[in-house]
């Protein structure tokens, strides 16, 4: 019993000398921080100024997309005709209504019938020239002549057509960004067998949210930095009005400018949209901007050595700045040391290098 309140007095002894240990080392700190904050009010808190800026504000929303010619051909045919020949390999400019892929005339799948319908043409061709020169010399009357004229035209509409599922041509002069085909095989009826694009200005297509569509517009700038760090400028060219049911997402279409074809039809790259800008305005740096608990927004400036707490109205805010309501005094904003002060609280002005 005795060895029990022994050791009852022991633990008591050695807990009360950590304590008062504790306490003690609890007092030591306190009074440095009083001392601490003793100085700093006499002296002033350490602050670092900026100043308010003026000039044009702008805020730009970055938006990923697939980069697309700004017109794009889909070379298909209704045809399942061997593949004869490919005159152009991929990345080949190619004029317009120039054949890039032509079926092989003589495979008994083709349904064009070019072959006859040829033979048709250059015989309504001989017809024609033959009563032409029977015409001139007085032979026939102008309205028979009419009628192998119509005759021709005709033989040539249909002989065009069946070019069209033979010879494969783009409507429009192009880059040919992608080539599906290959020779010997048969084509697939209406399967894309190349794509021809202008790449001169390009579309970047994307689908956006309907946060993001609230932000965009019709004209808007647009800009994107290629692989090579060439800044291209273009616009918002189109933005529908209601989502697409199969993404659930607004379809977005941008065009910019591609003088060299530095962006390559089938990737992706990210855009950046203006969605706000003001010509001229007051901002101030981002960093400089506290919050109370009730959600509004303040700074501190400084005049007289002394913080004054200013609240403040934000209009837009980009990455780096915030653009502010222009009754805002005209003094110096603190940057660094904000958190320290309250209002009406000496400060110490330094300098960034310090």
């Amino acid at each position: 019993m005795k060895k029990i309140l022994f050791l009852i007095v022991i633990v008591i002894i050695v807990s009360s000398v950590i304590f008062l240990r504790i306490r003690a080392i609890e007092i030591r700190e306190t009074d440095k921080k009083k001392g601490i904050e003793t100085i700093q009010e006499e002296t002033g808190f350490p602050v670092i100024l900026t100043d308010l800026r003026k000039g044009p504000f702008e805020v730009w929303r970055d938006i990923p997309g697939r980069v697309e010619g700004f017109r794009e051909a889909l070379i298909t045919t209704p045809d399942p005709a061997r593949i004869a020949s490919i005159n152009y390999k991929a990345g080949d400019f190619i004029e317009a209504d120039t054949p890039i892929i032509s079926l092989d005339e003589n495979d008994p799948k083709n349904r064009s019938k070019i072959k006859l319908l040829r033979s048709v043409y250059e015989d309504a061709l001989t017809d024609y020239q033959r009563y032409k020169h029977i015409y001139e010399s007085g032979g026939i009357s102008k309205g028979v002549l009419d009628k192998y004229k119509l005759k021709l035209a005709q033989a040539k509409t249909d002989l065009d057509a069946a070019k069209t599922t033979v010879h494969l041509t783009s409507p429009f002069s192009g880059t040919l960004t992608a080539l599906y085909a290959r020779l010997g095989e048969n084509a697939e009826p209406d399967k894309t067998l190349a794509i021809v694009s202008s790449l001169g200005r390009i579309r970047i297509v994307t689908g956006v949210s309907d946060r993001d569509a609230a932000e965009l517009e019709k004209g808007q700038p647009v800009k994107a930095t290629t692989p090579y760090g060439t800044v291209l400028k273009g616009y918002v060219d189109r933005l529908s009005l209601g989502a697409n049911p199969k993404t659930g997402l607004f379809d977005l279409e941008m065009v910019i400018d591609n003088p060299k074809n530095q962006l390559k039809a089938g990737t992706y790259i990210t855009a950046s949209v203006r969605i706000f800008f003001r010509e001229q305005g007051v901002f101030i740096d981002n960093r400089c901007i506290l919050r109370d608990f009730k959600g509004k927004d303040y700074i501190f400036q400084v005049r007289d050595n002394k913080a004054i707490k200013t609240t403040i109205h934000i209009i837009a805010k980009n990455d780096a700045c915030a653009l502010i309501e222009n009754n805002t005094p005209t003094l110096s904003v603190v940057q660094e040391g904000q958190n320290q002060l309250r209002d009406g609280i000496k400060v110490n002005i330094l300098s960034p290098e310090e």
